[in-house]
């Protein structure tokens, strides 16, 4: 069941089904970040960027509190993840890439975040010129180029970091594949949708949007369990070190834990995965017929 049936079932009752599924989501999403310790995160992420409205052009027209704190929560996750990752580097210059970066927000966080300990030199990659121009008003470095040409351009990076970028793929293996033989990097950083069965998104699709235009951050291509991906990842040239799953609900509540579950399952996801990867080509060198 997707988004837009629940809207049609909650309209049919009677109810304000945005308003709605906004109030119990925050909920929601509010009572998670109680039982893992991110609350506090949240409020320095908005210390560092104030404003993050403008981050992705999707959302812009539908922009309220209830999303802002929805990205905030996820951001926090994301922003724990990195600062996990540096923890593998000594202290000092950290270079960092940001593949997919749509407005700098995450670096201008890790540069504050990381402290006198950590100096870090970013890099966003992005293949929309918005995106770079929106990065570059900040003061920010990038790069106009797709992700596996960074080794081309000679570009040496510590660290390449990747957020809800990944499912919007339509070939991600060769996207790793490329990134593990063309780059330098040892250390990358993702975060996906969490799903417990793999799926197809196609999202427009399934829905018969066929009169309307598409682009590609508005569409998942293989939205794949951390079973699959881990899978995916190590044919590619990259090994899970560590991960862990941001759940948008509280976990351990009776009753009321399995009923949120079900509730985001049905109108957005579950949660999100994140892992930490280090380069290992020990499987992807036994495959000959790369396409690259």
């Amino acid at each position: 069941m997707h988004t837009s049936l629940v809207r049609k079932i909650l309209k049919a009752l009677g109810f304000d089904a945005r308003l709605l599924n906004q109030r119990l989501g925050g909920w929601s999403i509010r009572m998670a970040l109680c039982g893992n310790g991110y609350n506090a995160l949240v409020q320095k992420l908005r210390g560092i960027v104030p404003d993050i409205s403008d981050q992705e052009s999707s959302t812009r027209d539908t922009f309220n509190d209830f999303w802002e704190f929805k990205r905030r929560a996820l951001q926090s996750f994301q922003c724990k993840l990195m600062l996990r990752a540096l923890e593998y580097f000594s202290p000092g210059r950290i270079a960092v890439a940001d593949i997919g970066d749509s407005a700098g927000t995450h670096m201008l966080y890790l540069r504050r975040l990381a402290g006198d300990e950590y100096d870090i030199d970013s890099l966003s990659v992005n293949l929309d010129p918005r995106a770079i121009k929106k990065i570059e008003s900040r003061g920010l470095k990038a790069a106009h180029c797709r992700a596996e040409d960074l080794g081309v351009r000679g570009d040496k990076f510590d660290m390449i970091v990747s957020f809800q970028m990944v499912e919007h793929l339509h070939n991600p293996t060769i996207f790793f594949r490329r990134l593990a033989k063309m780059s330098v990097c040892n250390k990358l950083v993702i975060t996906v949708p969490y799903v417990k069965t793999s799926r197809m998104g196609l999202l427009y699709i399934r829905q018969d949007n066929s009169s309307e235009t598409v682009f590609a951050e508005d569409v998942h291509v293989f939205e794949l369990n951390p079973e699959d991906w881990s899978l995916l990842l190590l044919h590619s040239g990259w090994r899970v070190i560590y991960k862990k799953i941001y759940y948008q609900y509280p976990r351990n509540w009776p009753i009321i834990s399995r009923i949120l579950r079900l509730y985001w399952r049905m109108v957005d996801y579950e949660g999100f995965w994140g892992v930490i990867l280090e380069k290992d080509t020990s499987f992807s060198e036994c495959y000959q017929d790369w396409e690259d």
